[in-house]
């Protein structure tokens, strides 16, 4: 693939990572003796917390769970590991790495180009200097080079890419036989106080938790948004500020196509040649022939990613592709080819396609997503300002919500069946449960604090009901418990009578009384990917394969017992220069990141890290 995995920072955290840093608050941990700030450390929980959104099904208790903090601590920690390293070792950025990134920043361009003026107008707006900026960013740098130098010089040796491709790709012959639970519950007996004996035995599992009934008030960023107003000179102020102005051009952007043809590692300068010439003559061919680009792209391109796609790479925008790639795209006219490219990957014969020019937006088409923004802004200030006169009435008044509710026009709302062991929802917060269930709330009939159990949302209650914990009847779980037992007694039988079966089997001895599936060949991907349970793929692909047929079992967790027979073994292939070649590239990888945490390891075994701030590590306070 051309698209570059490790880039500049700014494709990660975004410009505005830069410009917030600071070393605000007193010091929450110590790295040999370097104090980090509460500011650092919250700059590097937000961006975990963005992460972790941005990934999608994420509750908002994990934002706020010590587990997140200590990672946030965790990231810090190796950063400054690094950073010691560097120092230590006297690694430099030269200033034109430097310069090159800085001048790749769309924010710091005008008519596509590097603009020192603009430059220094936005990091005045943010109240930066250039060598504040560029001692931030040539850390960072630092820190990229030292994971490339590891993670990138990993060797896979022959022999072992060799193995793991007989093995990863390996395909098997399979066929199954069930012997499903349900045909043994006719031979189960369960003794007269079997289930008696199950319910004094367990009874956490039938007891019901202390459960309370509630009134609550929520106060939330979201709901005061909706009464916010929003200004046209707030628009027009928000349009012209420096910092948002790459926002309102969008990127040129191109679409070409490739042809890739890879370098093997060693490769002599003979055999780097001939590859060279071939591009050369499939340049050549090409330029005369455009309409066969897709055809050969398919049959003679090694990047696997898009030889299927006749070369087709997409659209996509400056900094996405390695320099020298880029440099040739962004040169040419729409239908124009270069070639060869070389490339970290090898040699390039490329085509643009398509051109999207840059378009600079105007305030009427933005107005929709800087009035949004806005909101979001006026109404978080809001919030803020409300949220500690909710706080203060709910306390002071805390025989009643009413009155919160009154100021702050809120609806008393309810909710019952609420238990200590809640898993979802905005009862599952630690905080919120502890105070539900405290004496003070539940015998004095006092208000809970006003907790924030999520960003931006507060949460006030007081319980109307009070149930106790309780168990629940012998007469009432009788059935379920007698059915339990005679599925478990079942799934036994099944197990017992499937490794009686295997052990036949596997001593020559055939059962003709077992329905077996039809035979599929299968590597484990397939198996997988046909959806096919571990049940079955794991005891498959542990035959030995000198001894075939062979024969496998395991218990399913549907309780039954499967039998599996493995007929014929075939090695993954190894000639297959595509397939080699992912294989390398992620058994590299794989090194690489072991050779990493390793590395990391030896330094913090080394280093004295020391936590002034445990409270950091805790959730989320309450307002």
């Amino acid at each position: 693939m051309v698209l570059v995995l490790i880039t500049v920072p700014f494709a990660l955290f975004g410009l505005e990572y830069y410009l917030r840093q600071g070393g605000g608050g007193g010091a929450v941990l110590k790295v040999d003796g370097v104090a980090i700030s509460q500011s650092e450390f919250r700059d590097a929980l937000r961006n975990q917390q963005q992460q972790m959104q941005n990934a999608g099904g994420v509750d908002s208790a994990s934002l706020s769970s010590p587990a997140l903090r200590y990672e946030a601590m965790n990231a810090l920690v190796n950063r400054q590991l690094l950073l010691k390293y560097a120092d230590d070792h006297h690694l430099t950025i030269p200033d034109q790495l430097l310069v090159d990134e800085i001048s790749r920043v769309d924010v710091f361009q005008e008519n596509g180009k590097f603009s020192q003026s603009r430059y220094e107008q936005v990091l005045r707006a943010q109240g930066m200097t250039p060598a504040q900026f560029e001692k931030r960013l040539r850390a960072d740098l630092k820190l990229q080079l030292e994971q490339e130098s590891l993670t990138t010089t990993a060797w896979v040796p022959e022999q072992s890419l060799d193995a793991f491709l007989k093995l990863d790709g390996q395909i098997r012959a399979v066929s199954t036989a069930t012997l499903d639970s349900a045909q043994f519950l006719g031979k189960v007996k369960l003794a007269a106080d079997a289930v008696k004996k199950y319910y004094e035995a367990h009874p956490n599992e039938f007891r019901i938790s202390e459960q309370v009934s509630i009134q609550y008030l929520t106060l939330a960023a979201d709901q005061l948004a909706a009464a916010v107003t929003v200004l046209p000179e707030e628009l027009r102020k928000a349009y012209a500020d420096p910092a948002n102005q790459s926002r309102w051009t969008g990127q040129e952007m191109r679409r070409a196509r490739h042809i890739l043809l890879t370098i093997p590692n060693g490769a002599s300068p003979a055999q780097r040649q001939s590859i060279k010439q071939h591009a050369q003559q499939l340049l050549v061919r090409l330029q005369a022939h455009p309409e066969q680009f897709a055809a050969v792209a398919k049959v003679e391109s090694q990047d696997p990613g898009s030889a299927s796609q006749g070369g087709d790479l997409g659209f996509f925008a400056r900094g996405t592709m390695t320099p020298p790639f880029e440099k040739a795209v962004f040169a040419l006219n729409k239908g124009e080819f270069s070639g060869p490219v070389e490339t970290d990957f090898g040699y390039h014969v490329i085509q643009v396609t398509d051109i999207h020019e840059a378009k600079h937006l105007s305030l009427e088409e933005v107005t929709p997503q800087l009035t949004a923004e806005i909101r979001r802004q006026k109404a978080s200030q809001k919030f803020s300002e409300e949220a500690d006169a909710f706080t203060t009435l709910v306390y002071e008044q805390s025989g009643s919500l009413q009155p919160a509710a009154d100021k702050f026009h809120l609806t008393v709302q309810t909710a019952s069946g609420i238990s200590k062991d809640q898993k979802t929802g905005i009862w599952s917060n630690p905080k919120l449960q502890q105070a539900l269930f405290s004496s003070a709330v539940i015998r004095d009939h006092r208000n809970t604090p006003a907790i924030e159990v999520a960003p931006g949302l507060l949460v006030a209650a007081r319980v109307t009901q009070d149930q106790a914990a309780m168990l629940k009847p012998l007469e009432q779980v009788a059935p379920s418990i007698e059915q339990r037992l005679e599925e478990q007694q079942a799934a036994v039988l099944a197990r017992q009578a499937g490794e009686e079966k295997l052990k036949e089997l596997q001593a020559g001895r055939t059962d003709p009384a077992l329905t077996w599936s039809g035979e599929r060949l299968l590597t484990r991907q397939q198996a997988y990917a046909g959806g096919l349970p571990s049940a079955v793929v794991t005891p498959a692909f542990r035959v030995d394969e000198r001894h075939l047929p062979g024969y496998a079992g395991a218990s399913t967790p549907e309780g039954g017992f499967v039998l599996v027979r493995v007929t014929q073994i075939q090695p993954g292939r190894t000639d297959e220069s595509a397939t080699r070649k992912e294989a390398e590239t992620g058994l590299t990888r794989a090194y690489g990141d072991g050779a990493m945490e390793e590395f990391m390891a030896a330094l913090r075994k080394k280093a004295t890290i020391q936590v002034v701030d445990k409270s950091v590590l805790e959730e989320s306070p309450q307002h």
